[in-house]
């Protein structure tokens, strides 16, 4: 994102605005209004079911290498203890003869003494490892990995009642801590009005790509508001109360993202910035071609150039994403767990045995992402699973807003919500958020094709994922009775659809049942009820 400048920050409101709050708010009503996981909330239309298991399965792969991504920040703020930070020395075994500790160097040189940051990045994700066999393993990342399984387990087996209060704790720390983070970086290279204009700018010596750059960046990243894998909000929402305002939530939530996204694109030029003028061009001298080398290539350098108390400054950082990642890590191993647990009842008598079966089982998984082999999927996944999360949000919206119908749609929320909600937000969601899905598909292909074509592993996953949806709508139409008009006009007809609250239920199924629920257009409108 600190590529594009200035051009980044409106393209990015635009996606928050036309994709992430519409799927937001959808995925709001569909946990909220149905008090279910991302399984049985398709009762809505249940020919849309296999969706559900499609996503599943969409979190299960994302969960798969997600323990890598939250073991990396792990072991660097394990690291950031010692007494010599090990990514600032060259005396570790790791090292090579040529690493360098320099903090100056000829811009003008085509080659450069590898830095001991990279070198210790290259020692993590085994980039530099002339091991001929592709399955060796990164002790370190394999040790992280256990590490976050084990705590993620121990939290899981928990009431829901603490799970929610830890979240609470670590999002007041995590937004403290980068606080404090953002505020000392802005006094450590004395910010002024000058310097402030400038990160404003595209980066790249040929402008309309670093914009083209920002642009594409800033589409993706509005994913990020809906956390990995997918159905992450859905599972929140079914823990809320039924006229919890969420959209007012939505907004809360949505203007909170924009707001660190904007301080950490701040933060991400001055560690770009002092990367560049100390150790070498990242794109030029050091290309490790992996998507978190920005991240643990020019913050781990920053900090660990600061004079005063760098390891405090490493930890406090690494810290903090870490944390990120393992809430990640638990929300979606709660969708799954909360999927299964709603779907099939008789599980829940055997819930803690099966929370300990699925995290030993994605543990077990994860060892192969922990190789040199992996590291190089681990690299491509993440816009693969963005893929499947564009084409999933986008079938969602088409069912809620289009199958089950707009007027329906409408006056569930409003009945849920308790308040008006206008015909111009449906409208948004209903035509201009499918046109943007459209936009963000092409871009998500264009990142795949740039980066790497999909290996053989990552096509057969899709394409079991994207199987099980039209094989459940093909089974559930084999189980329904007359013609197939009259079979898909059942299936597609809402099944056991109503709040769970005994009085919200005889309340909607009494609007629902006896009269016809009709959005009233003009100054206001509302759900009426038509004798």
């Amino acid at each position: 994102m600190i590529f594009g400048g200035v051009f980044f920050l409106p393209m990015y409101l635009i996606a928050i605005i036309l994709y992430a709050i519409p799927i937001f708010i959808i995925q709001t009503f569909l946990g909220q209004f149905s008090t279910s996981g991302l399984i049985s909330a398709f009762r809505v239309a249940p020919l849309f079911k296999g969706i559900g298991y499609s996503i599943l399965l969409l979190n299960l792969i994302s969960l798969a290498y997600y323990g890598i991504v939250a073991a990396v920040p792990l072991i660097y703020a394990a690291n950031s203890v010692h007494t010599v930070i090990p990514w600032m020395s060259c005396d570790n075994a790791w090292n090579t003869p040529n690493c360098s500790t320099h903090s100056t160097y000829d811009v003008d040189e085509l080659a450069l003494d590898p830095h001991a940051t990279v070198e210790f990045f290259r020692y993590i994700i085994l980039s530099d490892d002339s091991s001929p066999h592709e399955y060796v393993i990164s002790w370190p990342v394999l040790c992280g990995t256990v590490g976050v399984w084990l705590l993620t387990l121990g939290i899981l087996l928990k009431r829901v009642s603490f799970i929610g209060k830890f979240f609470r704790c670590i999002c007041v720390i995590m937004f403290a801590v980068f606080l404090a983070i953002f505020v000392h970086l802005l006094c450590y290279i004395k910010l002024d009005w000058e310097t402030f204009v400038s990160y404003f700018k595209p980066t790249l010596s040929n402008s309309f790509n670093g914009v083209l750059g920002g642009m594409r960046t800033a589409i993706l990243m509005s994913t990020w508001l809906l956390g990995p894998g997918w159905g992450n909000v859905l599972t929140l929402a079914s823990h809320n109360r039924f006229h919890r305002d969420s959209e007012k939530l939505t907004y809360w939530v949505s203007g909170t993202h924009v707001l660190l996204a904007f301080m950490a694109m701040i933060c991400g030029r001055i560690a770009f910035d002092h990367f560049e003028d100390h150790v070498g061009f990242l794109h030029f001298h050091f290309d490790e071609e992996h998507y978190m080398q920005f991240l643990y290539l020019c913050f781990a350098y920053l900090f660990g150039s600061f004079t005063t108390l760098p390891n405090f400054w490493c930890f406090l950082f690494f810290g903090m994403i870490f944390l990120a990642e393992l809430s990640a890590i638990i929300i979606q191993m709660m969708s799954v767990l909360t999927a299964l647990f709603d779907e099939y009842e008789q599980l829940r008598t055997k819930k803690s045995r099966i929370t300990i079966a699925l995290s030993l089982l994605m543990l077990a998984v994860s060892i192969y992402f922990c190789t040199k082999k992996g590291f190089e999927h681990l690299d491509l996944l993440p816009n693969i699973v963005i893929l499947s999360h564009l084409i999933i949000s986008i079938v969602l919206l088409l069912m809620t807003t289009w199958i089950y119908g707009r007027e329906r749609f409408q006056c569930d929320l409003q009945f849920m919500l308790g308040k008006t909600i206008t015909s111009f937000k449906i409208f948004l969601i209903r035509f201009l958020t499918p046109a943007f899905f459209v936009l963000s598909f092409i871009q998500t292909l264009y990142f795949l094709e740039r980066d790497n074509s999909p290996t053989a592993l990552v096509i057969v996953s899709q394409c079991v994922i994207y199987a099980i949806a039209p094989a459940y709508m093909i089974y559930k139409v084999c189980q329904t009775n007359g013609t197939l008009r009259n079979r898909l006009k059942q299936c597609f007809a809402p099944h056991d659809w109503h709040p769970v609250d005994a009085d919200n239920r005889r309340f909607y199924e009494e609007i629902m049942g006896v009269s016809e629920m009709l959005v009233m257009d003009g100054g206001e409108e509302n759900c009426a009820v038509n004798a």
